[in-house]
């Protein structure tokens, strides 16, 4: 449901969605008619084309946090609050996060910071100082991270003038962050086959 529902919150169509948790249960050896019959009604539900027809939210970093811990062979919930530290810190080193940056995740993990801690691994993997937001929601990090690496903004401080967010070159200054965050959650028509490598 989780990951279900951000997709969601990141433009998959009903009809996307259903082709795509298809294809990974098929794929995963399901008879195609059995996730007709068992789990699509579940995803049209999530969009609410079933039930009580309620559109369902994605889940924000405290709903994820504090509710429905991941129990043995689960694979949802937030990796700063459900992952044992040690596989955590393998798993921030396999992203490339360098040892003293791992040890500021790991601490603020330690200290139950666990939102602060993500939000020191999102600066660490998209090479900003100070990202100047506050991550609340999964789908928020998917958007500003698209918004950095298709080059919207550029928040790395120069050190001639430390407190302002430079543009990368060719990104045009008065480019306003909502209005393109806006423009990409809206079109955003994803293939299938284009979005496990829209997820790296």
């Amino acid at each position: 449901m989780q990951y279900g529902l951000f997709l969601k919150g990141i433009g998959l169509t009903l009809e996307q969605a259903l082709q795509f948790w298809k294809q990974e249960f098929v794929r995963g050896k399901m008879d195609p008619d059995k996730f007709d019959k068992g789990y699509s009604y579940n995803i049209r539900h999530s969009f609410g084309k079933e039930g009580k027809r309620t559109d369902c939210t994605p889940y924000s970093c405290m709903k994820i946090i504090l509710t429905n811990p991941p129990g043995q062979g689960d694979y949802h919930g937030c990796p700063f609050r459900h992952s044992d530290p040690e596989l955590l810190r393998q798993k921030l080193e396999s992203y490339r996060v360098s040892p003293a940056g791992m040890d500021q995740i790991l601490d603020l993990v330690k200290g139950t910071q666990y939102q602060v801690a993500c939000q020191k691994y999102f600066e660490m993997t998209h090479n900003v100082d100070d990202c100047g937001f506050s991550l609340s929601h999964p789908n928020q990090f998917f958007f500003e991270s698209q918004w950095i690496l298709s080059g919207g903004k550029d928040l790395k401080k120069e050190s001639s003038q430390p407190d302002t967010p430079q543009a990368k070159p060719g990104v045009q200054k008065t480019k306003d962050k909502s209005s393109t965050l806006a423009s990409m959650n809206s079109s955003l028509e994803v293939d299938v086959e284009e979005l496990e490598e829209l997820l790296q």
